[in-house]
């Protein structure tokens, strides 16, 4: 799976009739994972760690800031929306040019492939111990969150 193809089951498979109810929206996209491969439940969420990643910034935390009050968790579930609202509209979030994801929340879809593997296997979400190589933890990405000094050199 790549990027591509995760947006493109986002949008193809949740339940948009839905919108509104989390769980819902999700219900068909858990259903779909849970009748794929581990392999292909493990890429779903490698894919989601890594965008999530991406979005996690200090000027993005910044940004957030400025549209509500957010903490380390809202500001995770607030990056959740740039992915259940498709390719362009996270590539939007990404370069700046959307900020209303800011004041929402969709932190449901952190757990579709736990629950995705916990319903293909008859277990419990419990069980499910496959760990991302990225984390998407808010102040995770350090690159991110570095702050960016300019140098002033004075002369005389």
């Amino acid at each position: 799976m790549d990027k591509k193809q995760f947006f493109e089951i986002i949008m193809t498979v949740c339940n948009w009739d839905e919108s509104g109810d989390d769980d819902k929206v999700l219900e068909p996209l858990i259903e779909y994972l849970a009748e794929q491969s581990d392999e292909t439940i493990f890429s779903f969420e490698e894919i989601m760690a890594e965008l999530l990643y991406d979005l996690d910034t200090r000027k993005n935390y910044d940004i957030a800031c400025k549209c509500d009050t957010h903490n380390d968790d809202t500001f995770l579930y607030s990056r959740c929306v740039a992915l259940i609202n498709g390719e362009d509209y996270y590539n939007k979030v990404k370069s700046g040019k959307i900020s209303n994801l800011w004041n929402m929340e969709f932190e449901s879809i952190l757990y579709v492939p736990m629950w995705s593997w916990a319903k293909k296997h008859g277990k419990s979400p419990d069980d499910y111990s496959y760990s991302t190589t990225k984390s998407y933890e808010t102040g995770s990405n350090v690159d991110g969150w570095r702050r960016r000094w300019i140098p002033i050199f004075r002369t005389k």
